[in-house]
């Protein structure tokens, strides 16, 4: 008796099947895991922020972006993590600084290289920087993820330098296409040279997100 083989054409069936359905669960798969890696992040950047308020409580001002003790710089310290380093010690404000799940691989002017020293969520603080608030987005403190599209937008920069060209804000609605970072900034403060919702203050954010969301670059 003879058992009946498959015919090319029907493997070929088969195969074209099994790639249509990849083909329909991969996208969905990939949008999963993107929308997890944002709550991830957003559930991280809680944490910090929780721990840099806690920081502002008993030493009257957040830690400084540009770092402390041996980690002094004059204007940023690098890797990222040393920034957050006085969120750990010497006292625990929180038992370790997270690492960013959407590390950049560029920056929003299409400069391609790698970010080595962005190994959590960007930080840079208001108080003790030339800018003040125009590169904090208008706030005390401003915290970052580049988002799924991994491109370092710096979530809103000083006036005349570059901003996001694809939008600041992350947009879920758009799953693993959506561009703009994920940001969150502290209470309002002072720009340095005048108020940061001034259109004629050449300090002002380019996005101003405090009180309100506003793209003032334009």
């Amino acid at each position: 008796m003879f058992r009946r083989a498959f015919t090319l054409i029907e493997l070929l069936v088969v195969v074209a099947i099994i790639a249509i359905l990849a083909a329909i669960a991969l996208p969905n798969f990939l949008e999963a895991q993107a929308r997890a890696k944002v709550s991830r992040s957003k559930a991280d950047m809680r944490s910090v922020i929780t721990a840099i308020e806690s920081y502002r409580v008993d030493h009257n001002r957040y830690p400084p972006a540009a770092g402390v003790g041996i980690y002094a710089t004059s204007t940023f310290t690098n890797p990222v993590h040393q920034r957050l380093i006085p969120l750990t010690t010497p006292i625990s404000y929180m038992s370790v600084v997270p690492d960013d799940p959407f590390p950049p691989s560029r920056t929003a002017d299409g400069f391609d290289f790698t970010l080595p020293f962005y190994d959590t969520y960007d930080y840079v603080d208001a108080e003790n920087l030339w800018a003040k608030s125009g590169i904090t987005s208008g706030g005390m403190w401003r915290l970052m993820s580049s988002g799924p599209d991994r491109v370092m937008a710096y979530g809103g920069v000083m006036p005349g330098d570059v901003s996001n060209p694809m939008g600041v804000d992350y947009d879920p609605t758009n799953g693993t296409l959506s561009a703009g970072d994920v940001v969150r900034v502290g209470a309002t403060a002072p720009t340095l040279t005048g108020a940061p919702d001034d259109l004629s203050n050449p300090t002002r954010p380019a996005i101003l997100r405090t009180p309100f969301y506003r793209e003032q670059y334009l």
